[in-house]
């Protein structure tokens, strides 16, 4: 995903036809998860793993066994490519051409929070399902069939989604814009040698970087390092510490409830954000010929309504992530509290401490602070998602939107990568709370980074003459 995230944002960009670049990444998505499931379903099925009593058993066969892993290594790893390509496509090409201006039915900011709500609902609910599905028929294999299936059945909605859409959209149909140094550009992409594709890919970050809204691109990237999320590693700590499986999906559910609440409230955030205060351009922010040019305002009518969406997005984007850390430093303490209980419990005699450690329960009071506080931080982070989501939406030339939200991806796993690797070299229960306490460093700094932008934008962060007014 590092290498080749900006690759397919590049492939994306470039391409002429948006309808056949989105068909493209639904086949493949969905193709690469059939042919897994198929291999997956191999290797459960051999006898070492279902024994031979299984209703349908294949003979032990390791370099099979070898082959398919690997070959379902290579599609995972095609499916997640497909699908940052399909995330491109759609949030950063299709939903940008079709909304409306800023301030009508179906504008940016709404389109923008109802895929986020469709996405997060599904996430909260597919988890659920395939579970139930598996204990309901007590086979992993059913749980695999079932998978295959559903990707199956789903190509041709989506392809008769998609064509629908495109049909009944003008702006969509037409074709792409292309700058005339894309043009010269072409022609030489087959040929390219390796150290060329290697100074092509170092373009991009040099592209990203140039860009007026890396910064707070970079500070919701950094926040997947984060470990207070709902990762395996945060998930298996818990697990480790005494809390039962239901307690953990519980809380989860909870916090997933409070994501898609954020959903509703952000549009609503940044139509009162943005009608709040004076409006004014900054000296070192983007100027009104600037913003027309990518986008944001449609035409000198609607200058000041846009204008409001720039200031709503600058200034809740701020809100959502000032949440954030409010809430995630009780969690921070909550699970130091916790630890020095079992820490507690780690010092006593060495005839005591099998029976203590393996007995010991999290305390009640500390396990609420945590799990509650977990849930609201969620709300800030996704408040602070969409509203960064929409200004590297708007404030990005329509000619690098794609390739910028490429290299965007990549920027992301490194930071997924920097946080798996953390985990890998504090690996002991007992450390988890390092790891906590870096995750809280992480979000301080995501909020300095966001709020320097948002101080050079607008000239400042808080109205002061107001604040001392009352």
């Amino acid at each position: 995903m590092i290498l080749f995230s900006s690759s397919v944002g590049h492939w994306v960009q470039h391409s002429p036809s948006r309808l056949r670049t989105l068909l493209s990444t639904i086949v493949c998505n969905r193709g690469s998860v059939i042919l897994g499931s198929f291999l997956w379903l191999l290797i459960l099925s051999q006898e070492d793993l279902v024994g031979p009593d299984a209703a349908f058993v294949l003979p032990t066969n390791h370099i099979l066994k070898g082959f398919a892993f690997t070959l379902a290594i290579t599609l995972g790893i095609i499916e997640r490519l497909s699908s940052s390509g399909n995330l491109i496509s759609m949030e950063r090409d299709w939903v940008v051409t079709v909304a409306a201006p800023a301030g009508r039915p179906y504008d940016l900011t709404h389109l923008n929070a109802v895929m986020r709500r469709i996405d997060l609902i599904c996430k909260l609910i597919s988890p659920i399902l395939i579970s139930v599905v598996i204990s309901a028929i007590g086979s992993v294999r059913v749980g695999v069939i079932f998978t295959g299936l559903t990707s199956l059945v789903s190509i041709p909605i989506e392809i008769f989604s998609a064509k629908r859409v495109w049909n009944g959209s003008r702006v969509l149909q037409a074709p792409r814009a292309i700058t005339p140094r894309q043009t010269d550009e072409e022609p030489h992409v087959v040929s390219l040698s390796l150290s060329a594709r290697a100074r092509q890919y170092f373009s991009g970050f040099e592209m990203y970087f140039s860009t007026s809204v890396w910064m707070p691109s970079l500070a919701l990237a950094i926040l997947h390092f984060n470990m207070l999320t709902w990762r395996a590693t945060f998930v298996t700590y818990l697990i480790n510490i005494g809390y039962s499986l239901n307690t953990i999906t519980i809380a989860r559910a909870i916090g997933s409830v409070f994501e898609i609440s954020s959903t509703v409230v952000t549009p609503r955030g940044v139509v009162y954000m943005g009608k709040t205060g004076r409006h004014h351009v900054p000296p070192s922010g983007l100027d009104g010929e600037d913003e027309s040019s990518v986008g944001l305002i449609a035409g000198r009518q609607e200058v000041t309504r846009d204008v409001q969406t720039l200031t709503g997005l600058q200034r809740f984007g701020l809100w959502g992530i000032s949440f954030q850390i409010i809430n995630t430093i009780p969690v921070v303490l909550a699970l130091w509290a916790i630890s020095a209980q079992r820490d507690e419990g780690d010092s006593s005699p060495l005839s005591f401490r099998q029976i203590i450690v393996e007995k010991i329960t999290p305390d009640v009071g500390w396990s609420v602070v945590m799990f509650s506080f977990l849930a609201f931080s969620r709300f800030g982070v996704w408040i602070f998602d969409l509203t960064t989501q929409q200004l590297t939406q708007t404030l990005v030339v329509e000619h690098q939107r794609s390739s910028f939200a490429g290299v965007e991806n990549s920027v992301v796993n490194i930071f997924e990568l920097l946080g798996a690797g953390a985990a890998i070299a504090f690996p002991y229960t007992e450390q988890f709370k390092w790891l906590a306490l870096a995750s809280g460093v992480i979000v301080v700094i995501s909020w300095a980074m966001y709020a320097v932008w948002v101080r050079r934008q607008r000239g400042h962060l808080v109205h002061w003459e107001k604040f001392w007014a009352r």
